[in-house]
């Protein structure tokens, strides 16, 4: 019985030990698994941050390419001198110039008396202009608008144009210009210095011949 004791009271402080060890090696491995799981956690978060970073840089530098890059349209307008023929335009809107500018119009504009202007606008626009400068526009005359307007059948035209600017190709742009949606709309003549000229030429022939005597009458009721 007291060897049995004995023995017990041996074996007390060994099982401390060990349950101690145990206890420690527990924490240990659950400070490894927390220390695993932060460094995830925080890795996850400095890969986040990173693309933010690069999507912040991208963004960025499209809106800088995208202010100073060329901007070219086409479209299809009545003509302020008159307010009753039709042209068709070619600007730029953007900050540089654009280069090898090319407008591709399918089907073909229509004409009733320039055919052989348009057909060598068609053919310049395919080809490739060398160059449009900043706010410069190109105008071609395409006839009455009644003419243009009034005609059955489809009247829609698919627009695609394309260019180069400072930092490369730009995007094509593609449209379609519809010329029955001029039917029915205002046709206004805004007027012209040229029609100002005219009014004055047509005043100035109203005024004396200042080259000959002419008599200026007062009347009496006045005096």
């Amino acid at each position: 019985m007291n060897h049995i004791w004995a023995w017990r009271k041996l074996s007390d402080p060994l099982r401390s030990v060990s349950t101690m060890e145990t206890t420690i090696a527990v924490i240990a491995a659950l400070a490894a698994v927390a220390a695993a799981a932060a460094a995830a956690v925080s890795g996850r978060f400095v890969w986040q941050q990173v693309g933010e970073m690069r999507r912040q840089t991208d963004l960025q530098q499209a809106i800088s390419e995208g202010s100073s890059s060329p901007y070219i349209w086409a479209d299809v307008r009545l003509q302020s001198r008159n307010g009753w023929n039709l042209e068709f335009v070619v600007g730029n809107s953007g900050s540089t110039v654009a280069t090898d500018v090319r407008v591709l119009i399918d089907p073909p504009l229509p004409t009733d008396h320039e055919g052989e202007y348009l057909e060598a606008m068609h053919q310049r626009l395919r080809d490739g202009l060398s160059s449009l400068a900043p706010g410069r526009t190109l105008h071609w005359t395409l006839g009455p608008s009644p003419a243009l307007v009034n005609r059955t059948g489809s009247l829609a035209h698919s627009v695609r144009i394309s260019c180069e600017g400072p930092h490369g190709a730009v995007p094509v742009n593609k449209y379609i210009i519809d010329l029955a949606d001029f039917r029915e709309s205002v046709a206004r003549h805004d007027g012209t210095l040229v029609d100002v000229a005219r009014e004055i030429a047509a005043l100035t022939k109203k005024l004396p011949d200042q080259s000959k005597p002419f008599r200026v009458e007062i009347d009496d009721a006045d005096a």
